[in-house]
């Protein structure tokens, strides 16, 4: 998904337009701040908040297509092991070989031209070193410039990336480094247990006792903290569970280098369970009242993740339509009787 950008009075009211203009709700969008709101003379110039926004990028996959790319990964580093990537098969011989061979004829004339420039002798062995220390590849196997370019991008590729046999073999710990980025491919399980620990230091911090659990259903992690007293946690609206999940997911997607798979919540006390039982009992008995009597029933502004379980618990509803209506901080859901059309 593209990158957004919007602009408003405060960084609240351009993420509220960024939410409007991608039509998600909060859980599922990612933003940076661009520039912070700012005023001058009293407040008679004043520059706007800017950031940019997108879909939060998620790719799920199952353990079936794990396992499967898992295994074209094997197959494909087999058909690769017995080419002239690795030092001691038969195509690598063929080519040192070769290389070598070509490797002497160009020492000789170097050695020819160096007797007649004057210049102190030195043993063919010693000129191949010198001259071929930066021919090298870290192997240590001598290469032309284009085979080094070659063989280069192959190490960095397919053989040291994905096959552990690589792992290594040029002792510059390459293989290591791939390996670990494979890992940094975060399933739910590792986000959960990685958020656990998070939420536990931060409540913590903030001076709250809390039993920190987590579940996993489907494609999405859910993290709750449970206990009593947890309102500081939870904030007005919501504000601050709400907070704690982006912090929590910005960590993930940091660590996994924007890598990680399903979605990510956060729930203190049950807030989040609670309040869309809330909406959505709350939506279904406006939704019946329109029926009676046929009148619109404009809702109180909400912020994006609300007015989304509105208009899904009223789209289960026949004869009824939801749309949202206002801008910024005004935005709020309209449920109004189905067109006739």
């Amino acid at each position: 998904m593209e990158w957004i950008e919007t602009t408003g009075v405060s960084v609240d009211e351009a993420k509220e337009r960024a939410l409007d203009r991608l039509g998600v709700a909060e859980d599922d969008l990612e933003y940076q701040v661009l520039a912070e709101p700012t005023s001058a003379f009293f407040g008679l110039r004043r520059t706007d908040a800017r950031l940019r926004a997108r879909v939060r990028p998620v790719r799920p996959r199952s353990k079936e297509e794990r396992r499967d790319r898992g295994n074209r990964r094997g197959q494909k580093h087999a058909s690769d092991g017995t080419g002239g990537s690795r030092r001691g098969g038969p195509g690598g011989s063929r080519r040192n070989s070769n290389r070598d061979t070509g490797r002497g004829d160009n020492t000789k004339a170097e050695s020819t031209t160096s007797r007649r420039s004057g210049e102190p002798g030195r043993s063919t062995q010693q000129r191949r070193d010198s001259k071929g220390g930066d021919s090298k590849d870290r192997s240590g196997r001598t290469v032309t410039k284009q085979t080094k370019k070659r063989d280069t991008s192959r190490t960095d590729g397919i053989d040291n990336q994905k096959s552990p046999a690589g792992a290594g073999k040029d002792g510059s710990g390459r293989s290591a480094n791939q390996e670990g980025t494979e890992v940094k491919q975060m399933d739910l399980e590792t986000q959960a247990r990685v958020t656990e620990d998070f939420v536990r230091g931060l409540l913590e911090h903030m001076g709250l006792e809390a039993r920190v659990v987590s579940s996993i259903n489907e494609d999405r992690a859910l993290v709750e903290a449970q206990g009593l007293n947890l309102g500081l946690a939870i904030g007005q609206r919501g504000d601050t569970v709400r907070a704690i999940t982006q912090l929590a997911r910005t960590m993930v997607q940091r660590m996994s280098d924007g890598d990680a798979e399903g979605s990510l919540i956060v729930d203190v006390g049950g807030y989040r369970e609670r309040r869309r039982s809330f909406l959505t009992e709350f939506a279904n008995t406006q939704a019946e009242e329109v029926l009676a009597d046929g009148q619109s029933r404009a809702l109180e502004p909400m912020n994006a993740a609300d007015r989304k379980v509105v208009h899904d618990a009223v789209g289960e509803i026949n004869g009824v339509t939801t749309q949202s209506e206002g801008l910024d901080m005004e935005r709020h859901v309209v449920i109004d009787l189905e067109s006739d059309e």
